[in-house]
């Protein structure tokens, strides 16, 4: 494979999964384009500025690349205000389609097109319920949800011949520099880390290492395809995920638990969606099995032990 094959095209590719990805790809001896805007300039890869909604000569970086990871979209970690859902939903149809329309123009289109989405598609699910996999119904209710579902069919009715597309269904990456890990850890430090809501809440949850090592996984398996879920095969309620994060972090172990009236008036005041946290997500990955993916931290305790300091 030649230096000009060995190109990975990676748009919102400045935040941290992007991040991520990239310093493991370059590592590997193959260049990476970030696809972003202006303001975000900077980082690991080779900088290129795009409005994320019409076309321009970014449209060139796709020519011959071996894969395009389309991980744009306004952050849903904030109030779901009708402004907020236009902006949230806006910005992955509207970079999706415009990628979409690049990729037809393309006289040697990327062999693989990654499109991040959200595991948040499939139904709420309670306690010994079965997890969820890539068969399983994807037509729970709520707005994140249906924000899933518009995404997908923007990507998937955006067909060209001889490019493999996967829909990433992604649980909470849990990592330094970004997510939900940071705030949980902080939260557990300063004795808040009890149970949130119920405590009965599912979390399908994925270590950073794994989220970097299943797209890299995903480059080199032709064979998948379609939807896949990145999640742990183990995952974990928030009661149990809050346990270990108290005695990884917390003063003597201790955590005050917040109950479902106190996460609604924390989400008014820290201006976020409380669905964000009391949402149960019970997600696994059959295509992963099958196709041989080895989870690097597939249990929650281990997870946790690797990411920081207690």
């Amino acid at each position: 494979m030649s230096e000009a094959e060995r190109k990975v095209v990676i748009a919102g590719g400045s935040g941290f999964l992007g991040q991520s990805l990239a310093r493991s790809l370059v590592k590997d001896g193959i260049e990476v384009v970030v696809l972003g805007r202006a303001e975000k300039r900077g980082g690991v890869g080779r900088f290129v500025s795009w409005d994320a909604r019409s076309e321009g000569p970014w449209r060139e970086e796709m020519e011959g690349a071996i894969a395009l990871i389309n991980l744009t979209g306004r952050s849903v970690d904030c109030r779901h205000t009708q402004r907020n859902k236009d902006l949230i939903l806006n910005s992955r149809v509207d970079s999706t389609k415009a990628l979409g329309r690049a990729i037809q123009s393309c006289e040697c289109p990327p062999l693989l097109w990654l499109n991040a989405s959200t595991a948040a598609v499939y139904r709420d699910c309670r306690g010994d319920c079965s997890a969820n996999d890539e068969d399983s119904e994807d037509d729970a209710e709520g707005f994140p949800e249906e924000v899933g579902r518009v995404w997908e069919k923007a990507f998937f009715d955006s067909e060209r011949l001889g490019v493999r597309k996967v829909a990433m269904r992604i649980g909470v990456v849990l990592g330094e520099g970004g997510g939900a890990f940071p705030v949980m850890r902080r939260l557990a430090r300063l004795g808040l880390g009890g149970r949130q809501g119920p405590g009965t809440q599912w979390i399908s949850w994925l270590h950073l290492d794994d989220w970097v090592g299943i797209a890299k996984f995903l480059l080199s398996n032709p064979k998948v395809s379609g939807p896949v879920n990145l999640a742990s095969p183990f995952p974990v309620t928030n009661c149990e995920f809050m346990r270990v994060m108290r005695e990884r972090y917390a003063p003597l172990g201790i955590g005050l638990p917040a109950p479902s009236w106190a996460i609604h008036l924390g989400a008014i005041l820290l201006g976020t969606a409380p669905e964000l946290v009391l949402k149960s997500s019970k997600v696994i990955s059959s295509k992963l099995s099958h196709a041989g993916y080895e989870f690097r931290h597939p249990r929650i305790e281990e997870a946790v032990r690797s990411l920081g300091h207690a």
